[in-house]
């Protein structure tokens, strides 16, 4: 059969988790796509995947553009979690789907952009049998309407999509009485949909099922059929570092001379440091709390924006820019890093205990900046703008900054899920002190319950059915879902 799969472009944690599903699907004689702004084609022909090169070669992606989608106003946030009536931590959940998740489905449901339309095209003609499509990017689900594919949701994280619809499915009269619009996500979609004379279902809002990667307690509850599927790290073949082919427990330190350190890494994502300058406090803080252990050699992935604030780089922290996790991983006693999936996934794997970066206390809600616009500070991105493809002196208009919160949106689940397991802490730079921090990296570093429970979440996770296992449910389900 022919699948497709439509991803949000240029981003690694949209593209590398669906991978080794595609393979899977490939090794077992099916052809595969994987469809995204041109702009991203590069990156997809480094994973051996053939891919579809969707809008104007000409343009950029729309949020390297002025006209990209601004976040939802917090005032909007607040008043529709009062209607909804939410919990704290169910308003999180709200924050997340309403201010992050709307942007980028904004932009590529657009009807006087390409992306969307040459995206149904191809379907239209290629005819693919099953089409998996991005929450972030529904233009999937008219493609596969139009089309005659069968079509499902391929879940790269926590299900904030199908949470919140439920929520808005349960709340509609209380919405509707308070002026509110019942499901803005289907407002989202309707005009791309009515373009090609379909209504907006809950299958074109759900698919007609999800592929869940996510183990049980980091799981939403939602209404949508799931399949499990284990989340396999995955990133581009690269040449193995050869400082990596030897345990650090097998050699002396060039700074210190010391014999026999374990090696713990930190890691805070791809993403943020595209878009911000510096890691707010977060980085100095941390840095600060690894300079006294001596006994451990920290190898640290960050760039020359994460460590903008940074004094000094600590003797036994070899900062890199970029090293494949899985290759680091099986090397190291612990992981420091931003409480992200696909970095939280690659732990696991490796059965590596883990520090997840979280505020605790802080909510995730972004709010605009009040002082001077032309100052980038760390903490706070502007629209249309990312380091090195679209900076400051190549806008032609002034945007606005928005501050963002000092951690990940899915910090707090995931350093929940991981201290409920006993297979790692919660590292807060905000609330801890430097020696706090020093001790606990230690303690998990060091401590053999912390790895034994590691290796028991890695039992969980091998439990679940990996990629190839799932393909012959996923020819059934083709099967019995496609129109045509």
């Amino acid at each position: 059969m022919r699948v497709l799969f439509t991803i949000y472009p240029n981003s690694l944690a949209h593209l590398y988790p669906v991978v080794p599903l595609a393979w899977a699907l490939q090794s077992a004689g099916h052809e595969v796509r994987i469809a995204t702004h041109v702009s991203s084609a590069e990156l997809i022909v480094r994973t051996g995947l053939t891919p579809v090169g969707l809008g104007d070669p000409e343009q950029p992606p729309v949020r390297l553009t002025d006209d990209c989608s601004p976040p939802r106003s917090p005032e909007d946030v607040d008043r529709y979690a009062r209607v909804l009536g939410l919990t704290p931590e169910q308003r999180e959940h709200w924050i997340v789907f309403y201010q992050y998740l709307m942007q980028p489905v904004s932009d590529y449901v657009r009807l006087d952009r390409s992306e969307a339309s040459d995206l149904v095209d191809f379907a239209s003609t290629w005819k693919p049998d099953l089409i998996f499509w991005d929450p972030t990017h529904p233009a999937g689900a008219v493609a596969a309407r139009v089309s005659g594919a069968a079509h499902a949701r391929f879940l790269i994280g926590h299900d904030m999509f199908g949470w919140c619809l439920d929520r808005l499915a349960e709340r509609r009269d209380d919405l509707r009485a308070a002026g509110l619009d019942e499901n803005p996500l289907a407002s989202l979609i309707r005009p791309l949909a009515e373009h090609y004379g379909l209504e907006v279902d809950r299958e074109l809002l759900y698919g007609q099922w999800s592929v869940e990667t996510m183990l049980d307690g980091l799981r939403l509850p939602t209404s949508t059929k799931k399949l499990s599927m284990r989340h396999v790290p995955y990133v581009d073949p690269q040449l193995f570092p050869e400082w990596l082919h030897e345990s650090p427990e097998n050699k002396r330190c060039e700074c210190c001379g010391r014999l026999g350190r374990r090696r713990i890494a930190m890691s805070l994502g791809e993403s943020t440091r595209r878009f911000i300058n510096g890691d707010w406090d977060r980085t100095p803080r941390i840095l600060q709390a690894l300079e006294g252990l001596e006994d451990l050699e920290v190898v640290a992935t960050l760039d020359q924006a994460q460590l903008h604030d940074v004094k000094k780089v600590p003797h036994n922290v070899r900062p890199i820019d970029w090293v494949p996790l899985p290759q680091l991983m099986p090397t190291c006693s612990a992981l420091i890093h931003h409480g992200g999936i696909g970095t939280y996934s690659a732990a696991v794997a490796a059965k590596v205990p883990q520090l997840v970066c979280d505020l605790a206390d802080e909510s995730l809600l972004m709010r605009l900046v009040e002082d001077d616009p032309n100052v980038m500070k760390a903490g706070t991105y502007r629209l249309g703008w990312e380091f090195g493809v679209r900076e400051e002196g190549e806008a032609s208009a002034p945007t606005a900054h928005w501050e963002l919160p000092a951690k990940k949106v899915e910090a707090t689940p995931v350093s929940e899920f991981m201290l409920s397991k006993g297979s790692g802490a919660r590292l807060d730079h905000r609330a801890q002190s430097i020696e706090e921090m020093r001790e606990l990296i230690w303690h998990v570093a060091t401590d053999p319950s912390y790895h034994a429970n590691a290796a028991a979440l890695y039992d969980d996770w091998m439990a679940m059915p990996g990629p190839g296992d799932v393909v012959p449910d996923l020819e059934k389900l083709t099967v019995q879902n496609r129109r045509r």
